[in-house]
């Protein structure tokens, strides 16, 4: 049998561990010892997974057999879970001895006393003392359980102090392996995806982290952690006044509770948000690249340390860009090209994310994929030049671009006048009234000139997310839809 090998830091918390337990025991038998009893236990109250925990006992007798774990509603205690005093149990008054099921034979206690053990307030664990022979307490055994109780007191606060140590020492032990795998990765998106899912394991399962970049003229949620609780629609557009809005503004993190709701992390077309939330932006030549905004149900979970954490790896991960891009123009953006549409690779790695991870959302969310292209471009291309036909791509985009119309979403470059589009909104219409109000915007010619228009025609092939699916025949899909509209002179072909 292969024998785990544990680190220095898990070795270290396992011998903690087992000493206090070590502890515990003696504590009991010296008590049981003490006030003269069969018995005595000690279960922990845990009130998580609704069970008593026994920490440990000490017995004269050899027919008791305890269990280590025992649902509350299955054990006498469990009336007696939230004392806060010594209590004293009668037979057949406050219990029935078959209630005693660690006995094998019949139990010859008369008399319980329940020990409370409380810290900071809340009862987390109970002493069982069982006798047959006391009906009473003496002044000298009351003056033992006081004794018990601080010892034990001391002892918990001892071992806590020693476990949040031992805590730090491996957290900090996981911080440098997180800025290790930083450091080895060596491209921009994979470098991002990282970052993200690093900074996700700060708040586990009570938040989540979404990665922002501009695109289509604004700042969009692109992508979000994988494990994301609640996470926001990819193509949500940043507004002014947004915790995001302000760390991009002051090109520092900014740190925000959300008491009543507010404000807003990105947007007021969020749903309502609570708890707590940093941004921190990426610098990369001092121009901010991406942001990285992390969020928590809970208010206190940002302690000053996490906080330089996140801060520090943002910060590494902008310095990493500079290595990876040194010749990037401080006026370009990372995952958008010169028309303003978000590039290829971000579209297919934000695709992947969504098509792969049944995220859930705090509102019912439906997603939309397509592509759409200039229909007539090949009798444009014939007559412009191409100043004038990137001048059209940008009135396109413009047009198309769904934030305008109150609809989350991210357009991007797949190739030559071919745009690819990704829709995120729980209501249900909104791809059909996207489409519809497109048709409206150009329905007019499209001016290329003070002088000249030009009538576009737009071809679109669509397809609906349901459940996950591989990114890839995704896309071909809606390609073999979009060619399909072109070839009936169609604006939309939806499979």
């Amino acid at each position: 049998m292969n024998r785990i090998n544990l680190s220095p830091v898990e070795e270290k918390e396992k011998d903690n561990l087992h000493n206090f337990k070590k502890l515990v025991r003696d504590m009991l038998l010296m008590l049981r010892t003490s006030l003269e009893a069969e018995t005595a236990s000690m279960h922990w109250v845990n009130t998580r997974r609704d069970q008593f925990v026994l920490a440990s006992y000490a017995t004269s007798r050899r027919d008791v057999v305890f269990q280590d774990r025992v649902s509350r509603e299955n054990h006498f205690l469990n009336q007696y879970s939230s004392i806060k005093s010594v209590t004293r149990l009668e037979k057949n008054i406050h219990f029935k001895p078959v209630q005693l099921a660690h006995y094998t034979g019949t139990p010859p206690i008369n008399y319980i006393y329940l020990v409370p053990f409380v810290f900071h307030a809340e009862t987390i664990a109970i002493t069982v003392v069982e006798t047959s022979r006391k009906p009473e307490l003496t002044s000298a055994d009351e003056k033992v359980i006081a004794a018990y109780q601080k010892v034990m007191g001391r002892m918990l606060q001892s071992y806590q102090d020693v476990a949040d140590l031992t805590e730090r020492q491996t957290e900090w032990a996981e911080y440098d392996q997180m800025v290790q795998i930083l450091a080895r990765t060596d491209e921009p998106l994979e470098l991002a995806a990282t970052l993200v899912d690093q900074l996700q394991s700060f708040v586990g399962d009570t938040g989540g982290v979404v990665l922002m970049a501009r695109g289509l003229g604004a700042w969009h949620t692109v992508s979000n952690s994988l494990d994301a609780r609640y996470p926001p629609p990819v193509g949500l557009e940043l507004e002014e006044g947004s915790i995001a809005a302000r760390a991009l503004t002051d090109g520092a993190p900014f740190f925000s509770p959300h008491f009543n709701a507010n404000p807003k992390r990105i947007s007021s077309a969020e749903p309502l948000c609570y708890g707590s939330s940093l941004a921190v932006p990426v610098m990369h030549r001092q121009r901010r690249q991406l942001l990285a905004l992390v969020y928590s149900e809970n208010p206190l979970l940002f302690s000053d340390a996490l906080k330089h954490k996140t801060g520090n790896l943002c910060r590494m991960a902008g310095l990493k860009l500079e290595a990876m891009l040194p010749d990037l123009d401080v006026y370009d953006n990372l995952f958008s090209t010169r028309l303003s549409a978000y590039s290829r690779e971000l579209f297919k790695s934000s695709l992947t994310r969504i098509a792969n991870n049944g995220r859930k959302h705090e509102q019912a969310m439906s997603t939309w994929v397509g592509m759409i292209t200039i229909g007539n471009i090949n009798d444009l291309r014939t007559r412009y030049r191409l100043e004038d036909l990137n001048a059209l791509q940008r009135q396109v985009l413009n047009g198309i671009r769904p934030q305008q119309y109150g609809i989350p979403g991210i357009i991007a470059a797949h190739s030559d006048y071919v745009y690819m589009f990704l829709l995120q909104s729980p209501d249900e219409s909104a791809f059909l009234s996207w489409t519809g109000r497109i048709r409206e915007a150009f329905r007019d010619p499209v001016p290329l000139s003070a002088k000249v228009g030009e009538r576009v025609q737009l071809n679109t092939g669509a397809t609906r997310l349901n459940g996950t699916a591989d990114p890839d025949s995704i896309l071909q899909k809606v390609k073999k839809a979009m060619n399909e509209a072109i070839k009936q002179q169609k604006f939309i072909v939806e499979v």
